[in-house]
């Protein structure tokens, strides 16, 4: 039916037995390699003066989630006011597998596909192909595993993991030299010239015994570590990791643990602050379950249906926060304004703007938008299950004409969601 298509909701529901996959896969790889990576580092020369940040004074937002009743379903009209997108080129160097996460500079786009084709890539505000920034490989200025990646003033530094290397280019994709790094992150972000912060999530940098049981590092551009924060004894606690936990929203830094209903703000003076509390109620989940020890209990509750599962998806704007939850094994999407506290919340969100792009598979934040993508070949399987004529009446003229000549090998829509001002 066409209210089943215009749910955005209708590809985010999460199943738990994914999510444990998850849970036992993450960090496994570079667990195996950790020791002979790191063989000849000298940890005092790294360790010289660590201390942990400073908590700042602040207040943080509570959002009593259960309090507010779930609606049918939320038209998305009722909180962005308009939708453009921009197809990327579908020239044979331009092809990704997915995103996993974007950067836009000025008016160009860079593009992380982390494991499918394994690239950086870099393309105009119109869609074009423009370079490829690095590429797969061992020699100089290629990279086995890009993880992260930042885009600075006048450089592009890329993350290879199972290196644990930093890779330096132009903003053309010159490769100038890369840095070896002594210990092993997930996320980064260059706060100054000379102050890195760094995410690891039991990343098993038990080499280092100052940051051995922390997520979160600064260090300065020599990677001496200076500070540390959020304690987390390694392999004792149950753990997802998404690019949620440690994100860059706006040139604000959020970090977000497992499953906490919490949301922290690094600031630029070295310390950290509660920004937003999101509270489920008789549905939070109880630490005691994250244990590794109680992992058969965290199981069975998860079949249970009790608990509410905050995975972390979260995007915050000046004016709004954004996120979704699961709740017995469906997606719940939620708005909240902070001017005027409006809150809702559903596990059905109409796209009734535009409606061959679902709402989800968000990537980032641009100043008051959200920013997702969706590749061709989704829509073409929901597309094909109609005739031209009903296709036409279900979607509209506009989309009608965007996807009558989508191929399932095309290179994805970038869709920018422009919010309302509250």
């Amino acid at each position: 039916s066409s209210e089943s298509f215009l749910n955005g909701g209708c590809i985010m529901i999460i199943k738990l037995n994914i999510i444990i996959i998850l849970l036992i896969l993450t960090g496994c790889k570079q667990k195996d390699n950790s020791l002979a990576l790191f063989s000849d580092v000298i940890p005092n020369q790294y360790e010289k003066n660590v201390h942990d940040m400073d908590i700042a004074s602040s207040q943080a937002i509570d959002i009593d989630v259960d309090k507010n009743p779930l609606v049918d379903k939320i038209k998305i009209s009722s909180w962005v006011d308009s939708i453009t997108f921009v197809q990327l080129s579908s020239s044979d160097n331009a092809l990704i597998g997915s995103i996993n996460k974007l950067i836009r500079k000025s008016n160009d786009i860079y593009i992380l596909d982390r494991y499918k084709t394994k690239s950086l890539k870099k393309f105009n505000i119109n869609g074009e192909f423009i370079t490829d920034i690095g590429r797969f490989g061992e020699a100089p200025g290629e990279y086995q595993e890009p993880t992260d990646f930042i885009v600075n003033d006048s450089l592009i530094i890329v993350y290879d993991q199972f290196a644990s290397r930093f890779n330096y280019y132009t903003l053309d994709g010159n490769f100038q030299y890369s840095k070896k790094l002594p210990f092993l992150c997930l996320r980064f972000k260059q706060v100054s010239e000379n102050n890195f912060i760094f995410y690891t999530q039991d990343a098993d940098n038990q080499h280092l015994s100052s940051i051995e049981n922390y997520s979160i590092f600064q260090t300065d551009s020599n990677f001496v570590i200076k500070e540390r924060c959020f304690y987390r004894e390694r392999d004792k606690y149950t753990s997802i990791i998404n690019d949620y936990n440690f994100v860059d929203i706006n040139n604000r830094l959020y970090c977000h643990p497992s499953f906490s209903g919490k949301i922290y703000e690094i600031l630029n003076d070295g310390k950290y602050a509660l920004k937003i509390n999101l509270n489920f109620g008789k549905h939070q989940l109880p630490e005691e379950y994250l244990l590794k020890e109680n992992w058969n209990d965290f199981k069975n509750e998860s079949a249970k249906d009790r608990y509410s599962f905050f995975l972390g998806e979260y995007l915050i704007t000046n004016d709004v926060l954004y996120f979704s939850y699961t709740q017995q094994h469906e997606a719940v999407r939620c708005f909240y304004s902070f001017k005027d506290k409006k809150f809702e919340r559903s596990s059905i969100m109409v796209n009734d703007i535009l409606p061959i792009f679902p709402f989800a598979n968000f990537i980032g934040v641009d100043g008051n938008t959200l920013v997702s993508y969706v590749f061709p070949s989704d829509i073409i399987a929901i597309r094909d299950n109609y005739s031209s004529s009903e296709w036409y009446k279900m979607v509209g003229e506009k989309a009608f004409e965007i996807t009558k000549q989508l191929k399932n090998e095309d290179n994805p829509f970038i869709v920018w969601y422009h919010l309302k001002k509250q």
